[in-house]
């Protein structure tokens, strides 16, 4: 089951379409990567592509986290400033 922050993230992070510009670079890339490249060669650069991308998820997750973690906490302290409970 999931949290209500991890819906919130895929919903804003994940699901963001890719314009076309990014679509067609990934495409290039791909022809080259496909053409220029050993198998081997394909295979590492595949997995530190892979590696570096988890990592970037992670971040941005967590990040997102703390942000919604921190407003959160703001809205609790002003509301205490305020004499709400």
């Amino acid at each position: 089951m999931s949290s209500i922050l991890d819906d919130l993230f895929y919903q804003h992070y994940l699901t963001q379409e890719k314009d076309k510009a990014v679509l067609q670079r990934i495409a290039s890339n791909t022809g080259m990567l496909k053409k220029d490249f050993t198998k081997w060669q394909k295979k590492i650069l595949l997995h530190i592509t892979d590696d570096k991308d988890l990592l970037a998820y992670n971040q941005a997750s967590d990040s997102f986290a703390n942000g919604v973690r921190c407003g959160v906490l703001f809205m609790m302290e002003v509301l205490q400033e305020r004499g709400q409970p």
